[in-house]
């Protein structure tokens, strides 16, 4: 008996939810509160109102086990929905899994969890039947993390569904479920029903209601004070026959009376498995062991009874109220009454009733049971159950892991090892649990632990003579770009180089690979180009290409600066080709990756474009989430290189989108470091996104990072700030190595330099980057934003510095890299520049009002506010045009080829003009000159010109 009364408000909510979902704009209804409070109710109470408005009902639910399966409430949703159920299978088959155990070898593969949620959400959507379907997800509190993703998944879309989605939990911060509330309720989408005790009223209601309670009504305020309300405690106290009838003022002292023999809840929920008989009673113990897995059959096996006796058992246990069944099958009447009966039995009756079970499910050869199997040999004792629950927690592991589910990977391959050690067995043996459990633990992101077991591995391996394994070991942090991980992980490979055999020339090549990283990111020799040299060589060497294709990736890192491009290029070639042969999910996606910023380095759009529509068909024939995401970076970069700032916003939004769901840190800060670059081009600090500052906080404390921070204020405002943000970073510049993220970093520290008029880092910033002079702004690190050509920084860089003359040249060259590619924000920036740098000589003041107001035009054109301001105040600076120079900015750019020598062929073919459109340019830039032949023109534009002081 549980009580109704007094959730009108919660199920007026219900009712707008519905009338929501009938206009086809789906909804979320998270019923929570602690047990006993009435969410089962409440929950029945909206799949009953939903089936009468027309929508169609389906359940599942999460179990109180350790070792469930993940997505187990997902795929007992599925025996409702056909279509979830079928696409889930799929994914199983794809990766040689059952169809419990969704998804693919890749283990703790953000992406592929997303491409999994993906699949199952669009799959349920589909399931739909044209009146709408309504899913009761029960006791979430319980679900696995892979489960409360797909629900996290599910509300992003929700809202073009006819789905009415009711989930019940209770309270628990510490969850999965618990950590993800407060993303779902942000949703417009999600209404949150916190359950509350009922006050008196509504308690003495309910109770007069029943002829079987109404005598208890009278006493509803005391009852609500011992309870708090609570529906199923006022039930159970309830339950017996009612004090006689006595006045108010003697309530209390009649209530004292009739519950004397009830020492405490747990003795009256705990009272009807006490009325059984031995062999029922011991029946229904094993049904309390087992939680939520009540089929007759598997109980009848693990208490060695016939299957009838045991259905007579239990229908004798619903008899008692101790069981029920409900839509989703037999089940105790509550989690309170199973926990009872749990507490009630003897330590050494609930340890010979988990050996039973756990044997019985592991005769049942059914994957579902493994986990379950692992966690009730974990409670019973002696050293044969340590052996079995060792191996079916490891087993257990690796069907989590294929059912991307690292976190619950992780867990029982921590249980296994734990078990391993009291075992004490061979040391081997323990190496390779511990290389296991680091393994999962990596995936699962658990950073810490795993690298302190990598290192006990590592030295265990080395005790007994297993260098193979303490490369292993060794092999296992990978991907993370900090310092002090990577010196750990330099230690462990060094370690295993010195013990593992020449002829293991694949594991070597790998070693060194991850040793040449790691001095990379050190950066303070040049080791790392020698250490990538040689592991590429013992890979090749190996034959092995996977070995091969992480080597190549290592020396592309290695080698991710301008400098570098014809090397990057061939590896780019060989990652191409290694693609296919090789297992590595991510090898399909490397190679092209790393032609895009060759396209992007050497301005050849048009590759780039054929680059991204590779990547796309990578996405759609791997369903690869982390190949539409790069596609989507890139188109985003590339509107950004050419001005269509919308839809640059647009792509960069979906990938963010993409990246909040699959929860991949990196893939946000590269979000938030393409909005900053975008707003400081723009030079507009209403366009920084929102969190940005936070971001920030939380990000890695690298320079490349950190000078953000300085961008961020300077962009706002507030320069003292700035300069202050700055100060630690001036000195990057000139002690950062060729490297990764050298370019990015002194291009930023750069673009601050000039921002802040730091003279001698924008110095020393102008002489590092003018090898670079003549590519784009690309090095082959998969930049988050693309500058046009880098002499457009070199400009402004020598600009800061004073030197103009310098200045002035870099950018007349930046206007016509530039325009070569389209990039129009950075053309019109360039002729802005070039115009300041012209502005301090009268003799070229004509020439900086063409440019000034070309470029003023094209920055209004483009929405620039910030370098368009700049423009108007330059041209308000600027005197009227005079008759003695003219020039246009194209005239300009014209002439200036001209001094150059070279011929109107060479310059049409440079500009992408008509030899007569040239011809033409260079008549009316001689006339507004004064000058009647090609010679003179170039002499005055070295030294009376609008392009030179002299």
């Amino acid at each position: 008996m549980v009580a109704v009364h007094g959730r009108e408000r919660q199920l007026a909510v219900v009712e707008r939810a519905l009338g929501e979902v009938t206009a086809e704009r789906g909804q979320l209804l998270l019923i929570t509160g602690e047990a006993g409070i009435g969410k089962s109710r409440v929950a029945q109470v909206a799949l009953d109102r939903a089936e009468s408005a027309g929508l169609t009902a389906a359940r599942g639910y999460a179990v109180d086990e350790p070792g469930a399966p993940a997505l187990w409430p997902w795929l007992r949703l599925g025996r409702d929905v056909p279509t979830l159920a079928a696409a889930l299978a799929d994914v199983a088959s794809a990766s040689g899994a059952s169809a419990a155990d969704a998804g693919d070898a890749a283990a703790g593969d953000a992406a592929a969890r997303f491409a999994l949620c993906d699949t199952a959400c669009v799959a349920l959507a589909r399931g739909a039947p044209p009146g709408g379907l309504a899913v009761l997800l029960e006791d979430f509190h319980w679900a696995d993390a892979l489960s409360v993703a797909v629900l996290r998944h599910l509300v992003h879309d929700l809202a073009t569904t006819r789905l009415l989605v009711v989930v019940t939990a209770r309270d628990a911060p510490g969850s999965p479920f618990g950590r993800t509330v407060p993303d779902l309720v942000r949703s417009p989408v999600t209404h949150q029903l916190r359950l509350a005790g009922l006050d008196a009223e509504a308690v003495a209601r309910w109770l007069g209601a029943d002829a079987d309670t109404e005598a208890w009504a009278p006493f509803a305020g005391e009852l609500v004070r011992r309870t708090s309300g609570n529906p199923l405690y006022i039930a159970t106290l309830t339950s017996g026959s009612p004090p006689a009838p006595t006045v108010t003022s003697r309530q209390t002292e009649a209530l004292e009376g009739v519950l004397a023999d009830r020492v405490d809840l747990r003795a009256v929920l705990v009272a009807p498995f006490h009325g059984l008989s031995t062999p029922p009673r011991r029946t229904v113990a094993v049904a309390a062991l087992l939680a939520e897995r009540l089929t007759p059959s598997l109980i009848a096996d693990a208490a060695t009874l016939p299957t009838s006796e045991v259905s007579d058992h239990l229908a004798g246990a619903v008899s008692a109220g101790l069981l029920r069944f409900g839509p989703t099958g037999l089940a105790f009447s509550h989690a309170l009454v199973r926990d009872a009966v749990v507490a009630d039995l003897g330590d050494a009756e609930r340890i010979s009733l988990h050996t039973d079970i756990a044997l019985a499910m592991e005769r049942s050869g059914d994957d579902l049971l493994v986990g379950p199997s692992a966690v009730h040999w974990d409670h019973a004792s002696g050293p044969e159950a340590a052996r079995h629950c060792r191996d079916q927690a490891r087993r257990a592991a690796a069907l989590a892991a294929r059912s991307l589910a690292p976190e619950l990977a992780a867990a029982f391959a921590r249980l296994a090892l734990r078990q391993a050690r009291e075992l004490n067995g061979p040391s081997a043996d323990l190496t390779e649990l511990l290389v296991e459990v680091a393994r999962h633990q990596w995936a699962a992101g658990e950073l810490h632990d795993t690298l302190s077991l990598c290192a006990e591995a590592v030295g265990l391996a080395e005790a007994c003579e297993r260098p193979d394994l303490m490369a292993q070991a060794a092999l296992v942090p990978q991907g993370v770009g900090s310092i002090d991980v990577s010196r750990i992980v330099d230690e462990l490979c060094g370690r295993a180089l010195t013990r593992l055999p020449p002829a293991s020339t694949a594991l070597r090549a790998r070693l060194l690979g991850l040793r040449a990283i790691a001095a990379s990111e050190e950066g303070v020799d040049g080791s790392a180009d020698l250490l990538s040299a040689e592991a590429l060589a013992l890979a090749v060497r190996s034959g092995d290409v996977d070995a091969e294709l992480e080597t190549v990736a290592a020396r592309h890192f290695v080698l991710s600066y301008p400098q570098a491009i014809e090397q990057r290029t061939a590896l780019a070639q060989r990652a191409v080709e290694l693609a296919r042969p090789a297992r590595t999910p991510m090898g399909h996606l490397w190679g092209l990756l790393w032609w895009a910023d060759i396209a992007l380095q050497v301005g050849d759009l048009d590759r780039l474009q054929r680059v991204v529509g590779d990547i796309e068909r990578v996405e759609r024939g791997r369903s690869s989430t982390v190949a539409r995401w790069h596609r989507l970076r890139l188109l985003a970069l590339r509107d950004a290189l050419l001005g269509d700032y919308d839809a640059a916003r647009g792509h960069a939004e979906q990938g963010r989108d993409m990246a909040e769901r699959v929860g991949d840190v990196s893939m946000l800060g590269m979000y938030f470091a393409f909005r900053v670059q975008l707003a400081y081009v723009r030079g507009d600090p209403s366009d920084l996104p929102d969190g940005a500052d936070q971001v920030l906080a939380n990000a890695p404390k690298i320079a490349l990072v950190q000078v953000a921070r300085p961008v961020l204020l300077a962009l706002r405002g507030d320069r003292e700030a700035a300069v202050d943000a700055f100060a630690p970073l001036r000195d990057v510049p000139d002690r950062m190595p060729l490297g990764p993220r050298w370019y990015a970093t002194v291009a930023q520290v750069g673009q601050v330099a000039v921002s802040l008029c730091d003279i001698e880092v924008a110095a020393a910033c102008h002489r590092l980057l003018l090898p670079t002079a003549r590519w784009y702004g690309a090095d082959g690190g998969g930049s988050p934003f693309s500058s046009g050509s880098n002499e457009h920084l070199l400009g402004l860089l020598a600009q800061c510095t004073g030197d103009l003359e310098s200045a002035a040249r870099h950018f007349e060259r930046a206007v016509v890299a530039n325009e070569l590619i389209g990039a129009r924000p950075y053309v019109a920036l360039s002729r802005l520049g070039w115009a300041q740098c012209l502005a301090t000589d009268p003799k070229a003041t004509g020439a900086s009002r063409a440019l000034a107001e070309s470029a003023a035009a094209e920055l209004r054109r483009l929405d620039l506010p910030g370098p368009s301001r700049r423009a108007s105040d330059l041209l308000a600076a600027l005197p009227g045009p005079t008759t003695g120079s003219g020039l246009t900015a194209r005239e300009v750019e014209v002439a200036g080829l001209v001094a150059q020598g070279l011929t109107n062929q060479q310059i049409a073919a440079q500009l992408f003009l008509s030899v007569r459109t040239v011809e033409s340019h260079v008549r009316a830039a001689l006339a507004k000159a004064g000058r009647t032949s090609r010679t003179e023109l170039a002499v005055w534009m070295v030294h009376g010109s609008p392009g030179r002081r002299g």
